[in-house]
């Protein structure tokens, strides 16, 4: 059975808002009505503070929203850490929401974490993905969050239209304070978004698939997340979840084999919200206690959460400057 002594970590989608139409992004794929939804500082406030106390990091990265678009995010980031000053805080936006002050603010929370910015280009280049977002302003709130003691990263995602400006974009992340500069694929090609002619790569899924024939080769056991290294994922609505892949196939329904998990969702829905019910009686219920046993024989957990998924993180790298 799993309890709240097993969690170390937390992967929170603080908001399910964002104002950027980036063509490949799970926004764009939603079969079910996923509304505005925010952890707000009260929500937040309903989680244990035993368990804050003893966590050893929370990740700020959702599958639907942007952390900036909530307004408590500074207030959260405080509450956390008079909590517990060793928790490492980490997250990941595209920057272009709220203003200086705001990103100087919680930049201080942040000095042992990192926050990665998503930058796709230069003033000419970024917005043909990023679509909605404003680089000028991002580069402002880049800095601000820097000065303000803030580890910033920048993520450069690959294109053939802004593969020239490599150079070029790191030398201005230095300029502003960010302390990484990493260069990634995309999730897709396809239409005006070519892939890259100059770095040859192959895309994250086919080195998922690749390293998934591995895990087969050698009959390793899957090992669902919140076991494994005692992390959690609590979407913005606050229904709670082993792995942000779950609540992602709730409302894309992304991968045939990972469908075993909608019925589990749909039939205790209402009992897996952390807004309404205490944590530890949704991590001792019924949903988290079939999905850890389902999981064991489940094809895309194995493809996702087998033995090589560090090796995979790091190839899914293709430039890695600190």
């Amino acid at each position: 059975m799993l309890t709240l002594k097993h969690i170390k970590a937390l992967n929170i989608e603080i908001s399910s808002k964002c104002i950027a139409k980036c063509p490949f992004c799970s926004r764009e794929q939603k079969i079910r009505p996923y509304g505005n939804h925010v952890i707000t500082l009260a929500d937040f406030k309903k989680l244990p503070q035993t368990l804050i106390k003893r966590l050893k990091w929370i990740n700020f990265s959702g599958n639907f929203g942007d952390l900036s678009t909530n307004r408590d995010m500074v207030k959260i980031a405080e509450y956390i850490k008079q909590l517990n000053k060793n928790t490492v805080l980490g997250g990941n936006t595209n920057g272009s929401v709220q203003d200086e002050d705001w990103w100087r603010s919680l930049g201080q929370f942040f000095k042992d974490g990192s926050m990665e910015f998503s930058v796709d280009g230069l003033s000419d280049t970024h917005v043909i993905h990023r679509v909605g977002t404003d680089y000028h302003k991002i580069i402002k709130n880049i800095e601000a969050f820097t000065r303000g003691g803030g580890i910033a990263h920048w993520k450069f995602i690959l294109f053939q239209h802004n593969e020239h400006q490599i150079d070029e974009a790191e030398k201005i992340a230095r300029q502003i304070g960010c302390s990484r500069f990493m260069v990634v694929p995309s999730r897709d090609y396809g239409g005006q978004f070519k892939k890259a002619e100059k770095i040859k790569f192959q895309i994250k899924r086919d080195i998922f698939h690749s390293y998934d024939e591995k895990a087969m080769s050698t009959n390793a056991v899957v090992t669902c997340r919140p076991l494994d290294n005692g992390s959690l994922y609590l979407a913005a609505d606050g229904t709670v979840h082993p792995c942000c892949y779950a609540h992602c196939m709730y409302i894309t329904e992304h991968n045939a084999s990972f469908k075993f998990i909608l019925p589990l969702i749909e039939k205790y829905y209402a009992a897996i919200n952390f807004k309404t019910t205490p944590l530890e009686d949704i991590l001792k219920g019924g949903y988290f206690n079939e999905i850890l046993e389902k999981s064991k024989t489940n094809s895309y957990c194995r493809m996702k959460c087998n033995q090589f998924r560090k090796t995979i993180k790091k190839e899914l790298v293709l430039i890695d400057h600190r």
